[in-house]
């Protein structure tokens, strides 16, 4: 915590500032509460306060207490606890007034023989005062700890609490601060709850709530009016009934779809090239793909939550899931055998229809059909991730805590960041994305300096820092290849979305300023810090229980279709012993290369110099790979397709089994088909035919093939 000093002198110089000091104190007291040892730095802070403020007496009072359990020491933080809520008031501090207020109760209820009535009805009094003012964050502290303590509260004062909260309510209603309404009709109707009082009133306003609100939204994002009827499906759905959840989930989908198409620049059917479907058929599947990762990351973000019991660790545990990542080992191989398209120049065009040329030569280039990939994935988390918010289940201080954790930003990184969350918790999208999407860079930076890696580059003049787009090209070591890719795929590179540049050079369009936007690109600065500086949040949570992965090969029938290429030739393959891992061998004899590829849900690619290698010298090669690659598996059943001979033993089978009493003969595109499943390309099965029928164990028409 270096920011303690900081953010006290911008509350001095700005009352209106002082949410970040009522941030830092907040951290600060839980710390204490929780016996932890202050770092180096907030002591430093702290020793230049000393005359200047109460807090490091208060500190000194607290920590004696919690630690040793000191009573006079209790006491006399009871005292300066009074002296701090007087002295923010006099400096019209209203948020750290209000977090004073909160460890008042908190502390005065922790002692035994201590009722805490009067102290609640002071902070009764003062937010009825001032509840326009304070942010939601530390007014819901504060009655929430009241909750804890009913027991010390009048039928009257109950009424009065009762009526504070519909008041706040009402106040966020009027000022269409929906999210802001919900949570105190959430605490309204837990009130009402323990007070065994009827909740209909409050359940129908909470579900006008995202009624009015999704109509608001419709006029400025159609994607923002089905996250909100998805939310208000899933957050009321023990309330509503069955015609209402019915066309609110029709509606939902309706608006999906429009959205889809005129706010995701990025996400285009032109981009696919898929048989089979017509266009109607191919937009259905799309938006059925996004609809159900949407639903997956929100049912397990939820679970994760349930089962820990914090929000704050289950975004932890999704920032560091690899599902949500596009695969581009994947999406390149799906694509490999029309790699005569990249052997000339692309020329991209931009949103804002700007014409840009890349290299086909650059190995860096980012796959003509990943931007498909990233949207539907990415879109479907900023979806789930808007819901969980407007829903209660993901909030502001789940994404503080985290920044806290790392303890890497700047004060001024950090204050910047907290603005540009509050901005997005408050739905100002536009803000927030203009301050969050220049901050990336500050947030990676201060990641790096804070763990005593350079984010700089050696020149002929010297050094200087590296760009944006150089910090994504060499992260593959920093952020993994794959999360490199994606980033600079999103904020850098042409042949993405480029967002970084086209917002500073005023490039976007305004309608694609939405929420989307921004909500992912907090994720990311979220997921940066993490990977970048890992060790305090293992030292914090220690590794994940759960993440989001992609599903493996356990129990599935092995298809390598994915790797079949006219170009290449697949000479190995096997399973892992646990079943989930499919590794497969295949040669590209034109570079002079094995490739070794792992499919263990996402898809690793490794090199091999030098094709026709004996079987031993691969399984030498694949273990120097597995010291360096310690997810390659150790016992693998390896299959081997090095011989023609093998290669005719597998057509055969085919043949055989597809081929029975009803049916004479096979079509031959069908048996190529299959041959692919089992790591043969056409060619190859083309050539077993022929040898088959000279064989005279076979006969070919046209299109079919029988046996003899």
């Amino acid at each position: 915590m270096v920011r303690l000093l900081d953010s006290l002198d911008r509350a001095q110089g700005d009352p209106e500032k002082d949410i970040h000091f009522a941030l830092e104190l907040g951290q600060l007291f839980n710390s204490i509460e929780r016996d932890e040892d202050l770092d180096e730095d907030t002591q430093l802070h702290l020793e230049e306060m000393e005359g200047e403020y109460l807090l490091p007496d208060l500190v000194e009072y607290l920590t004696d207490w919690y630690g040793e359990e000191e009573f006079e020491s209790a006491r006399e933080a009871l005292s300066l606890l009074e002296d701090g809520i007087d002295d923010a008031v006099d400096n019209n501090w209203l948020q750290v007034a209000t977090q004073y207020h909160h460890r008042l109760i908190s502390l005065k209820a922790g002692l035994a023989g201590h009722d805490v009535s009067d102290e609640i009805d002071q902070v009764l009094d003062y937010l009825e005062r001032n509840y326009h003012s304070i942010s939601l964050q530390f007014i819901i502290s504060v009655i929430e700890i009241v909750f804890a303590n009913l027991d010390d509260v009048s039928a009257s004062d109950a009424d009065r609490w009762e009526q504070l909260i519909k008041d706040i309510a009402a106040s966020h209603r009027s000022a269409n601060r929906f999210d802001q309404q919900r949570e105190y009709l959430r605490l309204l109707r837990r009130l009402k709850v323990k007070c065994e009082e009827s909740t209909d009133t409050v359940e129908e306003q909470l579900i006008d709530s995202y009624r009015d609100e999704a109509d608001l939204a419709a006029t400025d994002s159609d994607l923002r009016k089905s996250d909100i009827l998805q939310s208000g499906v899933s957050e009321c759905s023990q309330y509503m009934n069955d015609a209402t959840k019915r066309e609110w989930k029709q509606e939902a989908l309706q608006a999906r779809r429009r959205g889809s198409q005129n706010e995701l620049t990025e996400l285009s059917l032109d981009d696919l090239d898929v048989d089979g479907f017509g266009d109607e058929d191919l937009e259905e599947a799309v938006f059925q793909e996004m609809e159900e990762l949407t639903q997956v990351y929100v049912d397990w973000f939820k679970g994760v939550k349930e089962t820990w019991g914090s929000s704050t660790y289950a975004l932890y545990c999704l920032a560091l899931s690899r599902s949500p990542i596009p695969d581009p080992n994947r999406i390149r191989l799906s694509t490999e055998q029309y790699v005569f398209s990249e052997l000339v120049q692309r020329n991209i065009i931009s949103p804002e229809a700007h014409t840009y040329s890349v290299d086909p030569s650059d190995v860096d280039t980012i796959p003509s059909s990943y931007s498909h990939a990233a949207a539907t994935r990415m879109s479907s988390l900023g979806n789930a991730l808007y819901q969980l918010m407007k829903e209660g289940h993901l909030s502001a201080t789940d994404f503080i805590a985290l920044f806290r954790i790392g303890n890497s930003l700047s004060p001024d990184t950090e204050a910047f960041i907290t603005d540009g969350l509050f901005d997005l918790f408050n739905d100002n999208h536009v803000q927030a994305l203009f301050v969050l999407v220049p901050h990336l860079e500050a947030v990676i930076v201060d990641t790096l300096e804070s763990i005593g890696r350079p984010a700089y580059t050696i020149t002929e003049q010297g050094t200087q820092q590296q760009l944006l787009g150089g910090l994504f090209i060499e992260g593959s070591d920093l952020f993994g290849s794959d999360y490199a890719m994606y980033l600079r795929y999103r904020y850098t590179s042409r042949e993405g979305t480029n967002l970084r540049n086209r917002l500073s050079h005023g490039q976007l369009r305004y309608r694609n300023a939405i929420y989307l936007n921004s909500v992912l690109t907090l994720f990311d600065i979220v997921k940066c810090m993490i990977c970048l500086n890992i060790s305090p949040y293992l030292e914090r949570f220690t590794i994940p229980n759960r993440t989001l992965s992609p599903s493996t090969h356990y129990n599935q029938p092995t298809d390598l279709s994915l790797f079949t290429d006219l170009n290449k030739q697949i000479v190995g393959y096997g399973r892992s012993e646990d079943g989930h891992s499919i590794l497969v061998l295949r040669e590209d004899r034109h570079n002079e290369v094995t490739e070794l590829f792992l499919d263990k849900g996402r898809i690793e690619r490794y090199r091999i110099d030098g094709v026709g290698h004996s079987r031993e010298e691969l399984r030498t090669k694949i273990d120097q790979l597995r010291e360096d690659h310690p997810i390659i598996p150790e016992e693998i059943n390896h299959s081997w397709l090095d011989r023609d001979d093998l290669i005719l033993e597998a057509i055969m089978e085919i043949i055989e089994e597809e081929i029975d009493s009803d049916s004479r003969s096979l079509n031959k595109e069908m048996l190529f088909e299959k041959a692919k499943t089992r790591g043969i390309d056409e060619s190859r099965a083309r050539l077993s035919l022929r040898l088959l029928e000279e064989d005279g164990v076979i006969e070919q028409a046209e299109d079919t093939v029988s046996l003899s």
